[in-house]
């Protein structure tokens, strides 16, 4: 009689090949560690050219299509789509997860951008508002929410000169959005 039952195995990734370039931006980047991180489907990447070896961030259960890179350069936030699309934030030299970020953006996280010290993450989400997260990442809490632009958005960052001003950018427009704006749509006090 025929032993039925399934063999003991387990797969392991061994190597991610490719790369996501399409309807994607700023997804490459260089660590603290000169290695250079990007995503390929639902996998953050850290891949060490001189050692010609690849590190595999798992924590997400859909496509990745967002990537932002800490001021430090050893932290990476990555965004997901999918009907309850998050955020996760990890460790580029552990890929461990730092922090997940979820239950705000619908259908998925378009962009991400870190303010200059670091200590808040810009989320702009796929829903037909183009929400605009402002989040205290390590506590993983939204600070503030306010409507985008009405047409989608493409690329968000913290104004260089003005550190209380997001710019956001896309389809037929480039906008500079205070922070006290956003705050004041979602009536919350931010502590960036």
């Amino acid at each position: 009689m025929a032993d039925r039952t399934a063999p003991n195995c387990h797969l392991r990734l061994e190597w991610v090949y490719g790369y996501r370039g399409h309807q994607c931006r700023n997804n490459l980047y260089y660590t603290a560690a000169k290695e250079i991180v990007y995503f390929v489907a639902g996998v953050g990447v850290v891949y060490n050219t001189r050692e010609h070896r690849q590190k595999f961030y798992l924590g997400h259960n859909d496509d990745i299509i967002s990537l932002a890179l800490h001021p430090e350069r050893v932290l990476v936030a990555t965004g997901q789509v999918g009907k309850e699309p998050y955020i996760c934030v990890w460790d580029s030299y552990t890929v461990q997860t730092v922090s997940i970020l979820k239950d705000v953006h619908t259908h998925g996280i378009a962009c991400l951008a870190f303010d200059l010290e670091g200590q808040c993450l810009v989320s702009v989400g796929l829903d037909s508002k183009n929400t605009i997260c402002v989040w205290d990442w390590r506590r993983g809490k939204v600070l503030a929410a306010a409507p985008g632009h009405t047409d989608r958005i493409f690329d968000i960052s913290w104004d260089l000169y003005q550190p209380n001003k997001l710019v956001s950018c896309g389809v037929k427009h480039i906008k500079v959005q205070p922070l006290l704006f956003i705050i004041q749509a979602a009536n919350h006090s931010l502590m960036c």
